[in-house]
Protein backbone atom coordinates (compact mmCIF):
# COMPACT_ATOMS: atom_id res chain seq x y z
CA UNK A 1 0.00 0.00 0.00
CA UNK A 2 0.72 3.92 -0.09
CA UNK A 3 0.12 6.84 0.07
CA UNK A 4 -3.22 8.00 -1.62
CA UNK A 5 -4.48 4.38 -2.40
CA UNK A 6 -8.29 3.65 -1.85
CA UNK A 7 -8.81 1.01 0.43
CA UNK A 8 -11.07 -1.38 1.88
CA UNK A 9 -11.97 -3.63 4.43
CA UNK A 10 -15.22 -5.57 5.57
CA UNK A 11 -17.51 -4.37 8.23
CA UNK A 12 -18.07 -7.05 9.56
CA UNK A 13 -15.98 -10.08 10.43
CA UNK A 14 -17.17 -12.50 7.84
CA UNK A 15 -16.63 -13.38 4.37
CA UNK A 16 -19.29 -10.27 2.89
CA UNK A 17 -19.88 -6.91 2.27
CA UNK A 18 -20.55 -4.51 3.32
CA UNK A 19 -16.94 -2.61 3.33
CA UNK A 20 -15.46 0.26 4.87
CA UNK A 21 -13.57 2.55 2.66
CA UNK A 22 -10.82 5.29 3.47
CA UNK A 23 -7.43 7.08 1.95
CA UNK A 24 -4.16 5.25 2.88
CA UNK A 25 -1.68 8.27 4.33
CA UNK A 26 0.75 6.67 4.32
CA UNK A 27 2.85 5.96 7.95
CA UNK A 28 0.54 3.33 8.84
CA UNK A 29 -2.34 6.07 9.14
CA UNK A 30 -5.87 6.45 7.28
CA UNK A 31 -8.41 9.10 6.35
CA UNK A 32 -11.93 7.69 6.49
CA UNK A 33 -15.56 8.75 7.38
CA UNK A 34 -15.88 6.96 10.71
CA UNK A 35 -19.52 5.51 11.52
CA UNK A 36 -20.50 3.59 14.30
CA UNK A 37 -22.99 1.54 12.04
CA UNK A 38 -24.52 0.07 15.29
CA UNK A 39 -25.95 3.62 16.55
CA UNK A 40 -25.23 6.06 13.72
CA UNK A 41 -22.19 7.71 16.03
CA UNK A 42 -18.96 9.37 15.01
CA UNK A 43 -20.30 10.68 11.86
CA UNK A 44 -17.19 12.32 10.95
CA UNK A 45 -14.04 12.39 8.90
CA UNK A 46 -11.34 11.21 10.93
CA UNK A 47 -7.50 10.56 10.55
CA UNK A 48 -6.43 7.91 12.65
CA UNK A 49 -4.15 4.78 12.88
CA UNK A 50 -4.32 1.85 10.30
CA UNK A 51 -5.23 -0.05 13.33
CA UNK A 52 -8.65 1.67 14.37
CA UNK A 53 -9.27 2.04 10.55
CA UNK A 54 -8.98 -1.82 10.04
CA UNK A 55 -9.73 -3.47 13.74
CA UNK A 56 -7.75 -6.79 12.70
CA UNK A 57 -9.69 -7.31 9.37
CA UNK A 58 -7.84 -7.67 5.94
CA UNK A 59 -7.11 -4.63 4.17
CA UNK A 60 -7.75 -4.36 0.14
CA UNK A 61 -6.98 -1.94 -2.61
CA UNK A 62 -9.49 -0.29 -4.43
CA UNK A 63 -8.34 -0.05 -8.32
CA UNK A 64 -9.14 2.18 -10.18
CA UNK A 65 -9.27 2.56 -14.18
CA UNK A 66 -8.39 6.65 -13.98
CA UNK A 67 -7.56 8.22 -11.15
CA UNK A 68 -5.71 11.73 -9.58
CA UNK A 69 -2.05 11.51 -8.87
CA UNK A 70 -0.75 10.48 -5.06
CA UNK A 71 -0.74 14.36 -3.69
CA UNK A 72 -4.31 15.67 -5.08
CA UNK A 73 -5.85 12.21 -3.35
CA UNK A 74 -3.95 12.73 -0.06
CA UNK A 75 -4.89 16.75 -0.16
CA UNK A 76 -8.59 15.97 -1.34
CA UNK A 77 -8.77 14.06 2.01
CA UNK A 78 -7.35 16.11 4.32
CA UNK A 79 -9.16 19.31 3.62
CA UNK A 80 -12.65 17.38 4.54
CA UNK A 81 -11.05 16.08 7.91
CA UNK A 82 -13.62 17.17 10.19
CA UNK A 83 -16.82 16.96 7.69
CA UNK A 84 -19.93 15.87 9.65
CA UNK A 85 -22.28 15.35 6.73
CA UNK A 86 -22.44 11.51 6.66
CA UNK A 87 -25.09 10.05 4.49
CA UNK A 88 -25.42 6.16 3.84
CA UNK A 89 -27.01 7.29 0.42
CA UNK A 90 -25.04 9.70 -0.85
CA UNK A 91 -22.35 10.74 1.09
CA UNK A 92 -21.10 7.63 2.76
CA UNK A 93 -17.49 6.38 3.33
CA UNK A 94 -17.14 4.84 -0.26
CA UNK A 95 -18.56 7.75 -1.72
CA UNK A 96 -15.52 9.89 0.47
CA UNK A 97 -12.62 7.66 -1.03
CA UNK A 98 -14.02 7.63 -4.42
CA UNK A 99 -14.25 11.18 -4.45
CA UNK A 100 -10.61 11.82 -2.92
CA UNK A 101 -9.49 8.98 -5.65
CA UNK A 102 -10.97 10.30 -8.68
CA UNK A 103 -13.14 13.52 -8.34
CA UNK A 104 -16.58 11.83 -8.06
CA UNK A 105 -18.56 11.00 -5.20
CA UNK A 106 -19.59 6.97 -6.37
CA UNK A 107 -20.50 4.46 -4.44
CA UNK A 108 -20.79 1.14 -6.34
CA UNK A 109 -23.01 -0.24 -3.06
CA UNK A 110 -25.26 2.05 -3.23
CA UNK A 111 -25.65 2.25 -7.23
CA UNK A 112 -26.09 -1.98 -6.43
CA UNK A 113 -29.20 -0.73 -3.80
CA UNK A 114 -30.36 1.36 -6.35
CA UNK A 115 -30.37 -1.39 -8.92
CA UNK A 116 -32.71 -3.46 -6.76
CA UNK A 117 -34.91 -0.66 -4.89
CA UNK A 118 -34.67 1.93 -7.56
CA UNK A 119 -34.26 5.61 -6.04
CA UNK A 120 -37.92 5.66 -5.09
CA UNK A 121 -36.78 2.92 -3.05
CA UNK A 122 -33.47 4.92 -1.69
CA UNK A 123 -35.27 8.34 -1.13
CA UNK A 124 -37.83 6.50 1.19
CA UNK A 125 -34.86 4.40 3.42
CA UNK A 126 -33.01 7.63 3.48
CA UNK A 127 -35.77 9.41 4.80
CA UNK A 128 -36.53 6.52 7.14
CA UNK A 129 -32.92 6.22 8.39
CA UNK A 130 -32.85 10.09 8.87
CA UNK A 131 -36.05 9.71 11.40
CA UNK A 132 -34.55 7.13 13.16
CA UNK A 133 -31.20 8.69 13.71
CA UNK A 134 -33.36 11.90 14.90
CA UNK A 135 -35.28 9.82 17.52
CA UNK A 136 -32.32 8.23 19.00
CA UNK A 137 -30.95 11.37 18.97
CA UNK A 138 -34.01 12.80 20.55
CA UNK A 139 -34.27 9.92 23.21
CA UNK A 140 -30.48 10.53 24.26
CA UNK A 141 -30.90 14.39 24.66
CA UNK A 142 -33.60 13.61 26.94
CA UNK A 143 -32.23 11.05 28.93
CA UNK A 144 -29.35 13.36 29.35
CA UNK A 145 -31.44 16.78 30.28
CA UNK A 146 -33.23 13.96 33.19
CA UNK A 147 -29.85 12.71 34.33
CA UNK A 148 -28.83 16.39 34.28
CA UNK A 149 -32.29 17.64 36.53
CA UNK A 150 -31.92 14.23 38.98
CA UNK A 151 -28.40 15.32 39.61
CA UNK A 152 -29.25 18.65 40.40
CA UNK A 153 -32.46 17.77 42.80
CA UNK A 154 -29.67 15.54 44.61
CA UNK A 155 -27.11 17.46 44.43
CA UNK A 156 -29.14 20.36 46.19
CA UNK A 157 -30.92 17.66 48.76
CA UNK A 158 -27.57 16.38 49.62
CA UNK A 159 -27.94 16.98 53.45
CA UNK A 160 -31.44 15.07 53.32
CA UNK A 161 -30.53 11.34 54.81
CA UNK A 162 -33.82 10.28 55.16
CA UNK A 163 -34.19 9.67 51.50
CA UNK A 164 -37.08 11.54 51.19
CA UNK A 165 -35.75 12.84 47.42
CA UNK A 166 -36.36 9.27 46.50
CA UNK A 167 -39.53 9.34 47.42
CA UNK A 168 -40.54 11.43 44.73
CA UNK A 169 -39.84 8.34 42.47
Amino acid sequence: MAQGDHIYCRIYHNDKSPYHHGIDCGNDTVIHYQNNYKDGKDRIIRWVSMTEFTKNRKIYIKKHDKCDPPIVVFMRAKRRLGEESYNIFYNNCEHFAHYCKTGEPISPQVEKVKEIIGDNGVAVADGFSKNVINVIKSVQSSKKSIEDTLNKWKDKDDDDRDGSFLKLF
